[in-house]
């Protein structure tokens, strides 16, 4: 099948556009209110986009509660900070309660009832059920083409400068993917978790993509 998404004719009972692009990481992002509260909510239009340095986007999209910006990038614009807190197969129920459409007093992070830890350069707060959090500033923000009045898209470029680990996933000196079992996002109302790891070396005298030194692969 073929269609064209301005005409949105491909003729089936749901969009396909998100089951094309999967599986998405879910970035569980923290931010601070006015008043000093904290506020969470997950986004799966997320993924890293540099190593050195390290930086992230994610994308807040769609109609917005109550005709305003959501509370996490109207939180970021004001303040230019965020936590991105990586979400385990553990804490799917706990994410999923923090979706929730909530009036601007009300906390997502009471309402599943999250425990927080203080950031260490950043004054987001951090998801204790999270074993790993970055700790952003704002690169810029990018706003993104609407197709109605009452809808916002953006982009937010984040520059990780701090990377909390929970100890307990770190073996032989890797992050233990195995332990923490990732929550992804698919199309509809489907999710998956990273439990099928392998590895694949690549021919010889490729570069690693994780080992760079002085800006030169090694």
């Amino acid at each position: 099948m073929f269609y064209e998404t301005k005409k949105n004719n491909h003729g089936l009972k749901y969009n396909p556009f998100k089951s094309c692009i999967v599986p998405r990481p879910i970035a569980w992002i923290t931010t601070t209110n006015d008043d000093g509260s904290y506020n969470c909510a997950p986004y799966s239009f997320f993924n890293g986009i540099a190593a050195d340095p390290p930086m992230v986007m994610y994308a807040t999209n769609g109609k917005q509660p109550m005709g305003n910006h959501k509370d996490s990038i109207s939180n970021i614009r004001r303040n230019g900070e965020f936590v991105v807190n990586v979400v385990p197969f553990d804490a799917k129920d706990k994410m999923n309660e923090t979706t929730a459409p909530l009036q601007p007093n009300e906390s997502e992070i009471e309402v599943a009832k999250l425990e927080i830890m203080e950031s260490k350069i950043v004054t987001p707060a951090r998801l204790k059920i999270s074993p790993i959090h970055m700790e952003c500033k704002v690169y810029k923000i990018i706003d993104l083409p609407t197709l109605k009045s009452n809808e916002y898209n953006g982009m937010v470029l984040g520059s990780v400068i701090g990377i909390h680990i929970n100890d307990e996933v770190i073996d032989d000196g890797k992050v233990n993917l195995d332990k923490i079992k990732p929550l992804a996002r698919l199309g509809y109302l489907d999710y998956s978790v990273v439990d099928n790891i392998f590895e694949m070396h690549r021919p010889e005298g490729s570069p690693r993509p994780d080992q760079v030194i002085k800006g030169k692969d090694k």
